[in-house]
């Protein structure tokens, strides 16, 4: 299999550079929601994912690779290689402010100002296929049907049941299913998302056996995020095993995280926030539901990775396997929030409540809607700051493992470069010999923020990667990244208020505040972060908003 050069500059039309290529890779790109950087076996988890281990000793890990903070930012970078801000997504549509909303590049869906991969590569002789989260705009013209994918069954919102009921994460805000563009009446009987997805990837693969042309395949679960659901057999396999709760999961990750050598032994620990209460806080009752939860969100990754074997055994089967570019990733880390955040969101708070039934035997079943809540989100996002929603390094580093197609000198490695999200798409359109156009259908379309990682794929050495900069700014909340150089600036109890500053490379738990020894680096930082929050037209909200709020009382 032989690659294209970098396509992070800028040309004509995106079909012209495949012409002179002769074999074209698949991809396969599946994207996890809310999965943590340690529940991965092969970062450091002790949840069963043999499958996905497998593909990281096939490929390559990436230990130091980011997600943005929240999922649907996240989904906008990853299609169109340009920072969220200039997507329509500088902040979740749901939490836009007042001062925000309308505004260019708050939108609230995937704007004309960018493209997507699929739209690239379609045009450029691929078949595109995409089941799972969408939450990227409902309306017709905004669904992926829209936007360069020919073969779609979509969840158009940002979450919702696993089960057939399809009962919605926010009071009165349905989360509904479509089908090429066209809305779905109703779902099957047996409809559990992550299967459900799974069955129509591989339906796809099949019909399309025989058709010269490569696929780009969009696998997008829904899980682990909440509401927590899994088959009652799947939740019984990992039966007593958080009994001791998440101050213990967390020493047992961390150490197995230093034990792989994927965190500094010497590394400074980020501890249990004040807000989050420790295990022995809380009474019996709370113990045995909140061990349930883990229970359940266990056996979700789980069954998540017995939906990658399916695909990737059919892969295998149909000789297809290595001639796949294949990218896992998650789309940001563990998420802390609980049904009262989300109830908070829509109305009728105490009727919607009170609609589940979340006791201890019905947890994880249709009818319920429980999470894994700040504790267990804390204990799963080690050894970092944090977790979902944060610009700390629990909120945006995360897993993430390609395996190239062909046989590789380095599969099973491991790349310490500091990667993000927008790197997707210029990565997957270098290796199918596909430019970056300046224009598109007519109109200009932002420029590319990301790379292609195929040279640090392939073993060679790239130093722009250690000194790279990136400006970071979710709810009013700040970082700004240089290298192993990182700014950042959290609200009240979540930080200090004011900026603080850390060495990732030493302390990538965001441990020690360096602002005082370091005072002439951070200011540098600080006006990089004004310049760049400048240039890609950040705008902060004008009250308190997401997860820049104070914790509820109570959620533990």
């Amino acid at each position: 299999m032989v690659f294209g050069a970098c396509t992070s500059q800028r040309s004509g039309d995106a079909s012209r550079a495949s012409e002179a290529r002769g074999e074209r890779p698949n991809v396969l790109l599946i994207v996890a929601d809310d999965m943590a950087y340690t529940d991965v076996g092969a970062y450091g988890g002790e949840i069963p994912t043999p499958r996905i281990d497998a593909l990281a000793a096939e490929g390559v890990m990436l230990t130091q690779f980011h997600a943005t903070p929240n999922c649907a930012p996240t989904r906008a970078a990853m299609l169109t290689g340009v920072d969220y801000h200039r997507t329509g997504f500088g902040s979740m549509g749901e939490l836009l402010t007042d001062n925000q909303r309308g505004q260019p590049g708050y939108e609230g869906y995937l704007n004309d100002r960018v493209v997507t991969v699929a739209e690239l590569l379609r045009d450029g002789g691929y078949r595109t296929w995409m089941a799972g989260k969408w939450h990227l705009g409902a309306k017709p013209e905004q669904r992926p049907h829209s936007r360069g994918f020919d073969d779609t069954f979509v969840m158009l919102a940002g979450g919702a049941s696993h089960w057939v009921d399809n009962t919605p994460l926010i009071p009165g805000k349905p989360s509904p299913y479509s089908i090429n563009g066209e809305l779905l009446d109703e779902l099957a009987d047996d409809f559990y998302s992550t299967t459900t997805y799974t069955d129509r990837t591989i339906e796809w693969l099949q019909s399309g056996k025989g058709d010269d042309r490569p696929f780009f395949a969009y696998l997008s679960f829904t899980a682990p995020h909440n509401p927590l659901h899994a088959p009652p057999e799947a939740i019984e396999r990992f039966r007593g095993r958080y009994e001791k709760g998440w101050d213990v999961l967390r020493a047992q990750r961390l150490k197995r995280l230093q034990e792989l050598g994927l965190t500094p032994p010497t590394a400074p620990v980020f501890d249990r926030p004040g807000w989050i209460r420790g295990w022995d806080e809380l009474t019996a009752e709370q113990r045995e539901n909140r061990a349930r939860d883990m229970e359940i969100y266990a056996a979700m990754i789980e069954q998540l990775d017995t939906a990658v074997r399916r695909v990737l055994d059919h892969l295998k089967a149909s000789g297809e396997y290595d001639d796949t570019l294949i990218l896992f990733l998650s789309d940001n880390g563990a998420s802390r929030t609980t049904i009262l955040d989300y109830a908070a969101l829509g109305g009728e708070m105490g009727d919607f409540l009170e609609s589940f039934d979340n006791s201890l035997d019905n947890r994880g079943l249709p009818g319920s809607s429980t999470d894994i809540g700040p504790g267990w989100a804390w204990a799963a996002n080690a050894p970092f700051r944090l977790m979902k929603g944060y610009v700390a390094q629990g909120g945006m580093q995360v897993p993430a493992i390609v395996k190239l197609p062909g046989s590789r000198a380095n599969a099973g490695s491991r790349n310490h470069a500091f990667t993000h999200v927008v790197d997707v798409m210029p990565t997957v359109l270098d290796a199918a010999g596909l430019s970056y156009p300046a224009t598109w259908e007519g109109r200009d379309v932002a420029a590319l923020d990301g790379r292609s990682l195929l040279p640090l794929l392939e073993g060679a050495g790239d130093e722009t990667f250690a000194t790279r900069e990136m400006g970071f700014e979710l709810y009013g909340m700040r970082a700004y990244r240089r290298g192993p150089w990182k700014a950042l600036l959290l609200p009240e109890p979540y930080g200090t208020g004011d900026w603080q500053l850390y060495d990732l490379a030493s302390d990538p738990g965001e441990v020690h505040d360096l602002a005082t020894e370091e005072l002439e680096r951070l200011e540098e930082l600080v006006e990089a972060w004004q310049r760049w929050s400048e240039e890609y037209g950040v705008i902060e909200p004008d009250r308190v908003v997401g997860y820049a709020r104070t914790p509820r009382p109570g959620s533990y």
